[in-house]
């Protein structure tokens, strides 16, 4: 069995075992499709900060809304493509008519110097080796090119209050940085960071009450109710709690 089997047999598990703790309610993430189409959509536009054209690949494309997004706000000007472990996911890309690969990375075997920007959206800290995957994608971005990673940040306030129970501590976790870890693994991987900041992303009311059902779920339970029957479910929240970053990295000469 090949690694992007394996890494999707792993991921299937890792889904399961969060079902088991009811981390995620499979309604709930489903009803979800709207906000993460905003969410996408945030990314894009901030990413044309640094970059509007040329050859994009996504690493972790889940069902495809990012690259969607950067194939509607760029049209020709960017080459979008990306790669997916998770078959299920990339099934739903693949309906989508969107150019995606399954398996992992380095299942693919891209060209060196082929990629003018590689971005990764909470991925990195899936990783069993995030070096490994960090000197493959030098490999494959072009030099000068650029590299977006967004991940928690395990130095926030909410970690040191929560500890274990803070809601980044999920089973497929693997690796958590602060800022200043990944700026020394970038370095040693052959990137210089341009800009690191605390982001945010929009939500639904319905899956920040479910998100709360981590910490008290009979209590969450009875929020959602009463959310439903005054019918604010569906109003967006942009929740930026300061314990997710964003970085954007150059590739060195």
């Amino acid at each position: 069995m090949n690694q992007g089997s394996l890494t999707a047999s792993e991921m299937t598990r890792l889904a399961d075992r969060a079902r088991q703790l009811s981390l995620v309610e499979p309604d709930v993430e489903t009803s979800e499709a709207p906000w993460r189409r905003i969410t996408a959509d945030e990314r894009v536009s901030d990413l044309k900060r640094f970059i509007d054209h040329g050859r994009l690949l996504e690493i972790g494309s889940s069902t495809g809304d990012f690259l969607a997004s950067a194939g509607q706000t760029f049209g020709q000007t960017f080459k979008a493509e990306g790669v997916e472990a998770d078959v299920n996911n990339l099934a739903v890309c693949l309906s989508r008519s969107l150019d995606c690969r399954g398996g992992t990375l380095s299942d693919v075997h891209y060209p060196a110097d082929h990629f003018d920007v590689a971005v990764l959206y909470h991925v990195i800290e899936h990783f069993r080796s995030p070096s490994s995957e960090l000197r493959e994608l030098h490999r494959v971005i072009k030099p000068g090119g650029l590299l977006v990673i967004e991940t928690p940040d395990i130095s926030s306030f909410w970690f040191s209050l929560l500890g274990s129970r803070w809601r980044q501590i999920i089973p497929d976790h693997v690796f958590f940085f602060t800022p200043a870890t990944l700026k020394i693994l970038l370095d040693q991987t052959g990137f210089e960071i341009l800009e690191s900041r605390s982001v945010g992303k929009a939500m639904s009311v319905r899956l920040f009450i479910s998100r709360l059902g981590r910490y008290h779920q009979s209590s969450a339970r009875l929020i959602a109710r009463l959310s439903e029957k005054l019918g604010i479910s569906d109003l967006t929240l942009r929740l930026k709690l300061g314990d997710v970053i964003r970085v954007y990295a150059r590739k060195k000469d």
